[in-house]
């Protein structure tokens, strides 16, 4: 992996080669390896930026994904380079949103996304206001990765037709003992029934992150039809009393 970004930086081109391990059935990459690339990104860029522990009156602050969407037009082969360019797209004093698109090694786009960012003051454990040196970062005068998308709503999906369950192991956990973003992805697609997934591909995923999961405990996934043919509404809740999660939505189309 290469990291072309500095301090004087608005945006961060990293490179990925595509690995054997990355790969699924189909030859091409994972969509929850596309995920962690994406993670990757953003973390490195916000180290090069100084912001990787945004400063706050009680110490060092944590980052915390609230919404990760991506639309996918092409996933890359083994072998295949996957360059992800990234950049800090927006703020509201409470969010921090960071857009990404990523190309092939020949520069075709296989995919874009925009994340929504918190900042924790793990003191307080509760999102704070955007520290200085965050409000401070310059940003690209370009437009966004993607347009807005409606707001996932609590209550999807409404009819149930698929439902799974998943402990949280200890090698789900991120550096801060929290179930990693990416698996509550993983624990999404999953939930969506065999017959369906076996012979259609993942074209967009969206995730509204709700709180965290732990080290123990089991997460029911709920899976029903979606607005559209070949979308899917997921809600993922604590199984031993029901608190919510997250709450997703993903499309799919016939390869």
């Amino acid at each position: 992996m290469q990291d072309v970004s500095s301090h004087q930086t608005l945006a961060a081109t990293l490179s990925f080669p595509v690995r054997a391990y990355e790969v699924g059935p189909s030859g091409r990459l994972s969509p929850l390896v596309l995920l962690d690339y994406l993670q990757e990104a953003a973390g490195v860029h916000a180290r090069a930026l100084g912001v990787e522990f945004p400063a706050l009156p009680t110490g060092p602050g944590t980052w915390v994904l609230a919404r990760l969407r991506v639309e996918i037009a092409c996933l890359p082969e083994h072998g295949d380079e996957a360059v992800v360019e990234t950049w800090p797209s927006d703020e509201d004093g409470l969010r921090a949103y960071r857009d990404s698109i990523v190309r092939d090694g020949a520069g075709a786009e296989l995919a874009r996304a925009t994340t929504e960012w918190l900042v924790i003051d793990p003191a307080r454990r509760r999102p704070a206001r955007l520290p200085p040196d965050v409000l401070s970062i310059s940003r690209p005068d370009r437009a966004r990765a993607l347009a807005p998308a409606v707001e996932l709503e609590p209550t999807a999906p409404a009819a149930v037709e698929a439902e799974d369950h998943f402990r949280v192991r200890r090698a789900d956990l991120d550096r801060v003992g929290h179930a990693n973003n990416v698996r509550f992805a993983e624990w999404a697609l999953e939930g969506v029934p065999d017959a369906w997934a076996d012979g259609h591909t993942l074209t967009a995923i969206d995730i509204r992150y709700r709180a965290e999961a732990v080290h123990g405990d089991t997460v029911r996934v709920e899976v029903g039809p979606g607005e559209k043919p070949g979308a899917f509404l997921h809600r993922l809740t604590r199984a031993a009393d029901g608190f919510l999660l997250a709450l997703a939505r993903t499309s799919w189309t016939e390869p």
